[in-house]
């Protein structure tokens, strides 16, 4: 007895154009971030209690052949923010260079820690030598809201 799959042809090359492709990166560096934004536990219309830490990260990523050369990475806005910053899991100085080489990323740490039940927000400021971003702005956001 044959067995008769008429159906096996079409999952093999469905399959087979399923796979990933190499992606051609541009040869200049490209600042990618994961985030635009980093808002503190405010989804819901929630907040940070006073007096308690909030954290969030973004990941910011090469993607061109070419080394990206950071600058600096800046904090500004009020103190209840504070940032870490680290790649290959050292810790790094923001106001020191540093460079990502192609498809390696890194990360920034924000903490958000609020002394008044109010609205605050601040921003980082990326200079790098990027070709698509060569001043990336990330805004951040935190609410601090009175313990119950």
């Amino acid at each position: 007895m044959r067995l008769h799959t008429p159906w096996l042809p079409i999952l093999f090359f469905s399959l087979a154009a399923c796979g990933e492709g190499a992606e051609e990166l541009p040869k200049a560096p490209q600042l990618i971030s994961d985030r635009d934004e980093m808002a503190f536990d405010q989804e819901f219309r929630s907040g940070t209690y006073v007096g308690t830490t909030g954290f969030n990260s973004v990941q910011v990523k090469n993607m061109g052949e070419d080394t990206l050369d950071v600058s600096s990475i800046a904090l500004s806005g009020p103190n209840v923010f504070t940032m870490k910053l680290s790649k290959d899991g050292q810790d790094l100085n923001p106001q020191e260079a540093f460079q990502v080489k192609s498809k390696e990323r890194f990360f920034i740490e924000v903490t958000f820690r609020p002394r008044e039940a109010q609205q605050y927000q601040g921003a980082l400021l990326i200079k790098s030598n990027a070709a698509n971003l060569p001043e990336k702005s990330i805004t951040l956001n935190g609410l601090g809201i009175a313990p119950p």
